[in-house]
């Protein structure tokens, strides 16, 4: 063999060397080459007409949400979800791309934000997606994000139910958390320059009427006790509860509201007139909101508000429950005694002798 062979050899040696160094620090481990890249759920994008509901599991109560004619609902209230979180999460699922094996050890889970539903934290999402007949067209537990990987959208880790083995895959499925999010939580806003009046009534509580005498007008207390006087940030805060009427859960009517409960009812100088009716203990937050107009333009805007009230009880947040039990002190602090001032020195009246 002479010099020239050997040179030869020795460079295709150090080639292969150099390939197999370069495949052992970029391909995938534990998963075969010519499966990265593959949809993980490849007959989704034929399908994605025919997902009638989603159903997310987690350490939460299962929530689902339908699909129907006139649109996309929450399955046990029957409350109004947002279109475009149903349609996110359907192109989410078909976007997802296998990258690399994880795991398959479910003390490991956690870490991946995988873990089963009902331990304390690191839970994982399943998300759920069902045809009209109830038959499963796509099934997955969504967990951590990871931005390691190549592309705009990232990778997610996942795996499937019953399946030891985890994944990391490229692409996104956006879940909304909490499942309020599904909802447009802000029913209306009755901010400084709409709200006229605010009344706190009945529960075996204090009467408080607030009010704002003209358009823009601050509120105030109307016939706050002896010897106090209205606090003003706390007047500001009840006011909140109607800047905006938002909630963080919505339940179907669980009966009968009990006569002599507490009231909110909030007057706009439109005409508007709505009331939020507490059921149950004010402590557990759950009211019914009610809404009426006056006149043809609260009249319009009334009836705009009820598709989204009417049937339905929403859970306040603690804030806003809390408040519906305040009474008049609650709302007024001991009156400031008036600050003494010495009386100005008087001029001297006595004429001075002639020097």
């Amino acid at each position: 063999m002479n010099l020239k062979s050997v040179t030869l050899l020795g460079v295709v040696a150090a080639l292969c060397v150099a390939g197999t160094w370069a495949a052992l620090r970029t391909a995938p481990q534990g998963i075969a080459a010519d499966r990265r890249g593959e949809p993980v759920f490849p007959q989704l994008i034929n399908q994605a007409n025919t997902v009638a509901a989603i159903t997310i599991r987690d350490n939460d109560k299962p929530f689902t949400v339908e699909r129907r004619d006139n649109g996309f609902f929450d399955k046990a209230s029957g409350y109004p979800a947002k279109p475009e979180a149903f349609r996110d999460i359907v192109a989410g699922m078909i976007s997802l791309a296998y990258e690399e094996s994880k795991t398959s050890d479910p003390q490991r889970y956690a870490d991946l934000g995988l873990a089963d539903a009902g331990q304390a934290e690191k839970t994982g999402r399943q998300v759920t997606l069902t045809d009209s007949k109830g038959a499963t067209l796509a099934d997955i537990i969504v967990g951590n994000r990871d931005m390691t990987v190549g592309g705009a959208r990232g990778g997610t880790f996942v795996r499937f139910p019953k399946e030891p083995q985890t994944w990391l895959v490229r692409g996104e499925v956006r879940v909304p958390v909490p499942n309020t999010a599904w909802f447009e939580i802000n029913l209306l806003n009755l901010n400084k320059d709409a709200l006229a009046k605010l009344e706190l009534r009945g529960g075996g509580l204090d009467d408080v009427t607030l009010v704002s005498a003209t358009k823009g007008a601050d509120l105030t207390l109307q016939a706050p006790p002896a010897g106090r006087e209205a606090e003003a940030g706390k007047l500001m805060r009840l006011s909140f509860m109607v800047d905006p009427i938002s909630f963080q859960d919505v339940r179907k009517p669980a009966g009968e509201v009990k006569a002599g409960g507490r009231t909110l009812t909030a007057y706009g100088h439109n005409g508007l007139k709505l009331t939020v009716t507490s059921v149950g203990d004010l402590a557990d937050g759950w009211v019914r909101i009610a809404a009426e107009g006056t006149n043809e333009e609260s009249n319009k805007q009334a009836e705009t508000l009820k598709p989204k009230i009417d049937g339905f009880e929403f859970k306040l947040s603690k804030n806003d429950s809390d408040m519906l039990a305040w009474g008049l002190k609650d709302f007024t602090q001991e009156t400031k005694p008036e600050a003494k001032t010495d009386p100005a020195p008087q001029p001297n009246s006595e004429a001075k002798p002639n020097q």
